[in-house]
């Protein structure tokens, strides 16, 4: 009994680092974190943020979910071999985090999307995201994949309201930035306009004129 719980303790401390040594990052992330996100990929900083509030949000209202966003093939380290196969992969990278976490995976790639709940069927999850279009660029396919997960949510009765990440505020900025040029450009240009009429008027001497 004492050999098979000395094994057991060795196998749950090697376990993290068999899952780093398959050089795929999202499982590593994915293990801790509900969100994997493009290391290199140029992902607007709005657009992660909706994406990690909207799990956040999915998760706390009991709907378990964890994403993985695929942009290229340098985001499945050496599991390259998966690229453009996003169910496969969902299934691939369940397997690898499922000694931590065992709900609900969802993938992302600009192929399509993947999902994945262990021994639990999926086939209605799929459906509800085979009339989804994934974003072609790292930024809209993130987009994307937070609309999946609203339509994954909303499909088993949980609603999920849209998450705030200060998109007002930045247009806001914007406006004033906009605002604040123009009167630069006003104040530069009208005054020339005038003081040039006023010279074109005032090359007269008032004595010239006629009586």
């Amino acid at each position: 009994m004492k050999r098979a719980a000395l094994v057991g303790v060795l196998v749950a401390l090697l376990a993290p680092a068999a899952a780093r040594a398959n050089g795929d990052p999202a499982s590593d992330v994915l293990l801790t974190d509900k969100v994997f996100l493009p290391f290199e990929a140029p992902v607007s900083k709005q657009a992660a943020q909706e994406l990690r509030g909207t799990v956040a949000e999915a998760n706390k209202k009991g709907f378990k979910i964890r994403v993985a966003v695929i942009a290229f093939t340098g985001d499945l380290g050496t599991a390259t071999v998966l690229w453009r196969k996003p169910q496969p992969y969902s299934k691939f990278l369940w397997s690898e985090i499922a000694f931590v976490y065992s709900n609900r995976l969802l993938v992302a790639m600009p192929s399509g999307f993947g999902f994945w709940n262990g021994k639990k069927p999926v086939a209605k999850e799929l459906l509800v995201l085979k009339g989804r279009k994934p974003g072609a660029t790292p930024t809209a396919l993130v987009q994307s994949t937070t609309a999946a997960v609203r339509a994954l949510a909303k499909a088993n009765g949980v609603t999920l309201a849209k998450v705030s990440t200060g998109g007002t505020s930045s247009n806001r900025d914007r406006y004033i930035l906009g605002a604040a040029v123009l009167v630069f450009l006003l104040v530069l240009f009208v005054p020339t306009r005038i003081f040039r009429r006023r010279g074109r008027g005032g090359g007269r001497s008032p004595s010239a004129e006629p009586r």
